[in-house]
């Protein structure tokens, strides 16, 4: 049943040739109407249906009023015309009473992730595996322009982000959870920290670094914005280490590795894959050759230019590359012992893993968390050769060899590293000539991969949803009542708490005094009285009325030199507002 009111995207109502149309500014769209349609639209974010058939009966015929209904119930259908969300309980009713998770992720079309193979970005991949594993535990709806179920368990709404404060009760009431993930464009994300009543949200982050510090800063700032109860996930411990450098609280960055499909990607007849390969390529010195192996795209931050320098270091060697294309590089006098492999589908890659005697990453670009084809390599017996940068060595462990690599304090053009080219070459004939070294790693490497399952993160990210839950009860807002005051010197000493940290220092002629009452005027404190408080802790209990504990900390690392007075300051304050609430 189409019921008005019902609140309209924006419009904008035009006639042309004596037809009449509305473009829908949110879709990109412009509909045709009657002119009774028209009419209707301008009632219908304050009228009910009754009301616009008694408004308009004068004018038209009721029958054709209730046909007109029908149409926009039709529009409606497609998403044209009309706000999403005022029916999300009815919308959500089409799942099952599991716990609901909302994943939005604005400019990756939904349904991609169900066709892995369109898919060629690694965190693409890791997506749409994890959604797979994610289902078994919670039902997931995707943010989108319709209705319908995409998957068991899986579900398209009906709604935008730019909806979600306007929708903030009801989202709550539906989902346990938002899911999402980090972009270096952060215009539409960071306005949702503001909306309390949303439920968790949790930002998957695969770019700690790089794009010349945007990613930093970008981070950076959903780190101040982000409430008590929001946090990121990374594929490797290395992102909440390289933070917390910059950060005071780095409990925001949780890890949340990636898995392998190890019935996909195992160990194979490596003669046989190697005959395959020489096969499709047309080139048989895979069979009697050693080779080694690069599965990426073919650009300079993937390692591109350096695979083609150890190609030339070692002529005795056979250097694959698998990639969509040879790009840039397809131009260039290329080494005679580098062969272009050609694109594979997912389901043929275990067969050229398994053509490689050993894998080589060394993709040097600050969003290198983890190396997902390391760890198919891995899955599939062959032992990896990796730079020594970021959160790529974790992955391998002890099951292949980490080559050294130059690693930037700062990023430049998306390069945080650059790993030797002469160490490589060292580790891969180091592999190359030792056969019980290469089938021990070979080993490790495949047992090592089978800890990584996609299950454990999908169970990981529910557990991540509960803990948020968590610290969600325990937020209190902050009702103290404080001021800023002049003090006469002899005060001074009774302001409490002036160690030896402030000697040596002009003494304050200010003070803070917080009130023993609220804003209700309900007393909080064990008096009715005003304390005094150094300015410092009335200064963050003044920014934390408005403002997140992030930010404090951004202020205080600002206006206090002492980095442990700072954030002791900041812990004080906080345990006062808690124990007051």
């Amino acid at each position: 049943m189409f019921n008005f009111p019902k609140i309209l995207h924006p419009l904008y109502l035009f006639e042309e040739d004596a037809a009449f149309y509305a473009a829908d500014l949110d879709k990109a769209t412009a509909v045709e109407l009657s002119s009774l349609m028209v009419d209707i639209l301008r009632l219908a974010e304050t009228h009910t249906n009754s009301e616009i058939v008694e408004a308009l009966k004068t004018s038209y015929v009721e029958a054709d009023i209730l046909q007109a209904f029908e149409k926009f119930a039709e529009l409606e259908e497609t998403g044209l015309l009309f706000n999403r969300g005022e029916n999300l309980k009815e919308t959500a009713a089409i799942a099952s009473e599991r716990r609901k998770l909302l994943v939005a992720i604005p400019g990756i079309a939904t349904d991609s992730f169900f066709d892995i193979e369109t898919l060629s970005a690694g965190t693409n991949m890791a997506f749409s595996y994890m959604f797979k594993y994610l289902a078994k535990y919670v039902d997931l709806h995707f943010t989108g322009h319709r209705n319908r179920k995409l998957a068991d368990n899986m579900y398209e709404v009906d709604i935008s982000v730019t909806d979600f404060g306007r929708l903030s009760r009801n989202i709550n009431e539906t989902y346990f959870g938002i899911l999402t993930l980090h972009l270096d464009y952060e215009t539409w994300l960071l306005p949702l920290y503001q909306h309390t009543e949303l439920p968790p949200i949790l930002v998957q982050c695969h770019a700690p670094r790089g794009h010349g510090g945007e990613a930093i800063n970008s981070i950076l700032r959903h780190y101040a914005a982000m409430r008590d109860f929001d946090g990121f996930t990374a594929p490797s411990d290395y992102v909440r280490e390289f933070y917390a450098d910059y950060v005071w609280d780095a409990s925001f960055f949780n890890t949340l590795p990636n898995g392998v499909d190890s019935t996909l990607f195992r160990p194979m007849n490596k003669e046989k894959a190697k005959q395959e390969l020489a096969r499709h390529v047309g080139d048989d010195r895979i069979l009697t050759t050693p080779t080694v192996g690069y599965l990426s795209r073919v650009e300079s931050e993937k390692g591109a230019s350096v695979y083609l320098k150890l190609a030339e270091l070692n002529p005795h060697l056979l250097f694959l590359i698998a990639g969509p294309s040879l790009g840039r590089y397809a131009s260039q006098d290329l080494p005679d012992n580098l062969i272009y492999a050609g694109f594979h589908p997912r389901k043929a890659l275990p067969m050229v893993y398994n053509a490689f005697d050993v894998y080589c990453f060394l993709s040097m670009s600050g969003e290198e968390t983890f190396g997902l084809t390391v760890l198919e390599a891995m899955a599939c017996g062959v032992p990896p050769v990796v730079p020594n940068f970021d959160g790529v060595p974790s992955v391998v462990g002890e099951a292949g060899l980490v080559a050294d690599a130059e690693n930037f304090q700062h990023d430049i053009a998306t390069f945080v590293s650059y790993p030797s080219p002469i160490d490589f070459s060292k580790k891969i004939n180091m592999l190359l000539n030792d056969d019980q070294m290469r089938q021990s790693l070979s080993q490790k490497a495949r047992e090592r991969a089978l800890s990584f399952t996609w299950d454990k993160t999908a169970c990981r990210i529910v557990k991540l949803f509960e803990e948020l839950q968590e610290k969600r009860r325990l937020v209190s807002p902050n009702r103290l009542l404080n001021l800023f005051a002049p003090t006469p010197p002899e005060a001074v000493h009774n302001l409490g708490g002036i160690g030896p940290a402030n000697q040596g220092r002009q003494e304050p002629k200010y003070k803070s005094i917080v009130l023993g009452m609220n804003e209700h005027y309900e007393p909080c404190l064990i008096r009715d009285a005003a304390y005094p408080l150094r300015v410092e802790d009335g200064l963050v209990l003044s920014i934390l009325k408005n403002h997140t504990v992030r930010e404090a900390e951004a202020v205080l690392a600002a206006v206090v030199e002492d980095e442990a007075e700072a954030k002791a300051t900041l812990k004080r304050v906080c345990g006062l507002i808690q124990a007051t609430a």
